[in-house]
């Protein structure tokens, strides 16, 4: 069972800001149509993730965060739960992630090796710069979410690097002070991003670091580094460093949010589009259901019985076995995803397949209607050798 007093209210308030946030953006995402819900999701878009991936670096660095059971559940999470998505709307597959479910092959890469190149004296500038000109290679994109992998790494190691000395002092530190800083980078952050928006064509792949449209989006990109930074900033400053009703509690039980609200912000995405068309309703449909939505998967009891599943998951990966309901829910959910893509390969497989021509009865003959097109089709080299031959008879002749 988990020991809530032992956690970091400070910690999980951020982690629980930033799943609603995500939450609210993505039921948002389908409706960019309207430049206002556009220029919402934009904004939240620049920091959002960064924001939390600093924070798995934070808490990256435990011996618990590294083992292979932690590696092992994120993989069986991936497997299942992006399985079933890419089944459902045919979108992304095992090696493509679906929708939002990348951040759990990130976690895993980010985890695997964070550790040995932290060593490295310049590791942030070199991470800085790898994403920088990866953005000019449009073969680095969504597999295995390489692309974000390397785009998102230096806010991973930001955190990663950061020591718990210098979290407690700014969590210690007097909150009336420690507000006002918060203040001034939210005030900074967003001046910021209003030019960097206003200058920078930020299309969704530019906010996801996919690969640049033109180079000009490398500084595009740099600006977002910059706002994403102070963002973080401010989240470790102004943060109360006490339990908030609801809010810690989103935080604490975020992954379960995570993996479990994507399907249901389409549904009310796609109830939104004809019901609603001013953006103040669009704006505040989305933040009841990001409420209710991180209500119904963020309380006590439904994570408790997600990480006995999560964790049922990674025993089937390590290899133990066990007989509780969990396990047994585990192993099915891992088969049904398996099956899955059976299904799927061999429905491709078999995609237009006559059976006409497994008796041997072929396709009626269809005459083949010439055109002149067709004759520049024919290779020079050819028209030559008919030219030297009918001029060689000729002068035989």
């Amino acid at each position: 069972m988990t020991n809530y007093k032992s956690r970091s209210a400070y910690w999980d308030n951020i982690k629980g800001i930033l799943i609603l946030l995500t939450v609210f953006a993505h039921v948002l995402y389908q409706h960019q149509y309207n430049n206002v819900i556009n220029s919402i999701c934009d904004y939240i878009y620049m920091f959002h993730m960064p924001a939390f991936v600093f924070v798995s670096g934070y808490f990256g660095k435990s011996e618990r965060s590294c083992s292979m059971r932690s590696i092992a559940k994120f993989a069986m999470l991936y497997f299942i739960f992006n399985s079933f998505m890419w089944f459902i709307y045919d979108t992304g597959s095992l090696i493509e992630p679906a929708y939002s479910y990348w951040y759990l092959l990130a976690l895993i890469a980010w985890r695997l090796t964070a550790r040995y190149i932290a060593k490295f004296k310049e590791i942030m500038l070199i991470l800085f710069s790898v994403s920088l000109f990866a953005g000019f290679f449009p073969t680095i994109d969504n597999t295995f979410a390489i692309a974000r992998i390397i785009g998102f790494y230096p806010f991973y190691m930001a955190g990663y690097l950061l020591s718990e000395e210098s979290s407690n002092k700014t969590e210690t530190a007097k909150y009336s002070r420690r507000f006002l800083k918060g203040a001034a980078f939210l005030a900074a952050a967003a001046i910021i991003a209003f030019f960097a928006k206003g200058y920078f064509e930020y299309s969704d792949g530019s906010m996801q670091m996919f690969p640049y449209s033109e180079p000009l989006d490398a500084f595009g990109r740099i600006a977002l580094y910059l706002i994403a930074f102070i963002m973080i900033m401010f989240f470790r400053y102004a943060s109360a460093n006490k339990r908030i009703p609801l809010i810690t509690m989103f935080g604490r039980n975020s992954l379960c949010i995570f993996i479990f609200h994507r399907p249901f912000t389409l549904i009310i995405s796609d109830f939104i589009r004809p019901a609603i068309t001013q953006w103040g309703g669009i704006a505040a449909v989305a933040l009841v259901s990001a409420l209710i939505i991180c209500l119904v998967f963020g309380n006590n009891f439904t994570a408790k019985y997600f990480n006995m599943f999560s964790d049922s998951a990674a025993d089937i990966f390590t290899g133990q076995k066990g007989n509780k309901v969990s396990d047994i829910l585990a192993r099915l959910a891992v088969l049904c995803a398996a099956l899955l893509y059976v299904v799927s390969v061999v429905t491709d497989a078999y995609r237009g397949f006559s059976f006409d021509k497994l008796r041997g009865k072929d396709e009626p003959f269809q005459e083949i209607a010439y055109t002149d097109d067709m004759l520049y089709q024919i290779h020079p080299n050819i028209i030559n050798g008919v030219v030297m031959y009918s001029e060689a008879v000729l002068k035989s002749g």
